[in-house]
């Protein structure tokens, strides 16, 4: 049987080609009868209009880019294209995935864009955009919406979690415990380039001074910059040699910190596996927590601030949709709350005694 063709809906439907065409592009200039009309017609040869045709119509490419810090296939970014995806594929939109790993790929992929303008929107994930950067695309009338990253500006509209909120409450479910010395674990920052993540440093120290930690009772642990140029850039995870270099670091305190908190699930995870090594044991020697919730945390029982990325990602999408058919959004700068997941790793801090024996046990710092 040959393939139906918009003539065969119109002849079906008793309406112009042109008609049809409006109907299933879902133009606002066609009547509900008439649509609903027009779609059984369709519907009943099997007929779908062409998006090559439909885009050339409407101007639109219908393709949104995702644009990613880290590969894809990382917890975080694969769920947000999932939730993505969720949203725009039934409003027939194709999403087009992509990443950068540093600073020349990312001016690079923004010099090309224009050119290329491949896209109706796109949404950024994780790092800083500026003005800078959108003022390259405001010529191209493309909506640029940001998803957990560190600043709004130079976004049309956002979503993200608050991470001032979910670091405080982590901070101050520590003092509760009773631990006197706390510590922030956190992977190397490159100077040119700003991840979402990167606030949650700025926001431990914040929420440390508010809960009554002294600046030597609340201390900030970096990654070193050589371990750092080893891994994949743009992702959180650390290794081994990372691991026992922050764990060196921590145990080589004049005042152990017992309670502990990382920048990531990712990152925390080799840190707390370092600990037991070295056989300091969570929760009776040492307190510590992630953040994000991914699933490797459910499997040690990390305690952790819950996010979403999926949810983040569905957000997004809902914005790009709103900005493209000219609709109010309410919350342009939307921020959302993490929750706080209380698994084995807290509890109440040891007392000094204990602490100074499992410690002085474990070398006193380092190997």
């Amino acid at each position: 049987m040959a393939r139906a063709t918009i003539s065969d809906v119109a002849a079906a439907a008793g309406v112009s080609q042109a008609t049809v065409s409006r109907a299933l592009r879902g133009s606002a200039n066609v009547s509900p009868a008439t649509r609903a009309k027009v779609e059984q017609a369709a519907e009943s040869l099997n007929f779908t209009l062409s998006k090559s045709a439909s885009t050339l119509a409407s101007g639109r490419t219908m393709r949104v880019l995702l644009l990613v810090s880290g590969p894809l296939n990382t917890w975080f970014n694969a769920s947000v294209l999932q939730g993505v995806y969720n949203v725009l594929a039934p409003e027939g939109y194709d999403i087009i995935p992509s990443f950068v790993l540093n600073r020349s790929q990312l001016d690079r992929f923004f010099r090309d864009l224009p050119r290329d303008r491949n896209a109706d929107a796109i949404i950024i994930t994780s790092f800083k955009f500026d003005t800078t950067l959108h003022d390259q695309l405001s010529t191209l009338g493309m909506p640029v919406v940001g998803l957990n990253s560190p600043s709004t500006a130079g976004f049309d509209a956002s979503i993200g979690i608050d991470n001032a909120s979910a670091i405080a409450s982590g901070v101050h479910l520590l003092r509760s415990l009773g631990h006197q010395r706390i510590a922030f674990v956190h992977n190397y920052i490159p100077h040119d380039m700003v991840y979402g993540t990167s606030t949650r440093a700025a926001a431990f120290r914040a929420a440390a001074a508010d809960a009554g930690y002294a600046e030597h009772d609340a201390i900030m642990i970096e990654a070193d910059q050589r371990d750092a140029a080893t891994a994949t850039p743009g992702t959180t995870e650390a290794s081994a040699t990372t691991a026992a270099h922050i764990v060196a670091r921590l145990l080589s305190c004049n005042r152990h910190p017992t309670g502990i908190m990382g920048e990531t699930d990712e990152f925390t995870i080799p840190v707390y596996k370092e600990l037991l090594r070295q056989h300091i044991a969570a929760p009776r020697d040492f307190s510590i927590m992630g953040f994000d919730d991914a699933p490797i945390s459910r499997a040690l029982d990390l305690t952790t601030l819950h996010q979403d990325p999926a949810a983040l990602g569905s957000a997004a999408a809902r914005k790009v949709l709103a900005l493209l058919r000219g609709e109010t959004i309410r919350h342009v700068h939307e921020l959302v709350p993490a929750t706080l997941v209380l698994r084995d790793t807290t509890g109440r801090a040891p007392d000094g005694a204990v602490t100074t024996e499992v410690l002085a046990s474990a070398g006193g710092g380092g190997r």
